[in-house]
């Protein structure tokens, strides 16, 4: 089944074109404000193209996620990214943990790179919405269930 575009949640779409990498985002004041960037200019830079297509993914599901951490737990849990990062500036917290060596990474944190960086294949199929940010989901969804 298709739903046409009236019911389709308003975001924009850019494709950059050029190498240079634009930054998708999505403020999430008033719920959903988000732009996503597709870096269909990072193939000629040798990025191979499923790499492109999983991370605009990733990123997409983390702008989407800052509408979700907003209205369960305000400014601070969204902009913070969990209190990964100052709020203001996104700068990440030297107290952050650097990525985790095994299972998953939280899609909504940011992680402290000078303590390691995995690969971007590494990045992205390890990254996951973690349990927590999927009951928030849930939560805020105002579900109502029929017997």
């Amino acid at each position: 089944m298709h739903k046409n575009s009236s019911n389709a949640i308003a975001v924009d779409l850019e494709i950059e074109e050029s190498e240079s990498y634009s930054r998708s985002m999505n403020p999430a004041i008033l719920g959903i404000d988000a732009s996503f960037v597709y870096q269909r200019g990072s193939i000629r830079a040798g990025i191979p193209e499923k790499l492109i297509d999983d991370e605009f993914k990733l990123v997409s599901a983390h702008e989407f996620g800052h509408s979700i951490l907003m209205h369960v737990g305000g400014i601070s849990l969204s902009w913070g990214h969990k209190g990964s990062t100052n709020i203001i500036l996104q700068k990440v917290k030297s107290s952050s943990p650097g990525y985790p060596k095994q299972g998953k990474i939280d899609l909504m944190k940011y992680y402290n790179e000078t303590k390691n960086t995995p690969n971007l294949k590494e990045r992205v199929s390890g990254s996951k919405a973690v349990e927590i940010d999927i009951k928030r989901l849930i939560w805020s969804s105002s579900i109502l269930w029929k017997d």
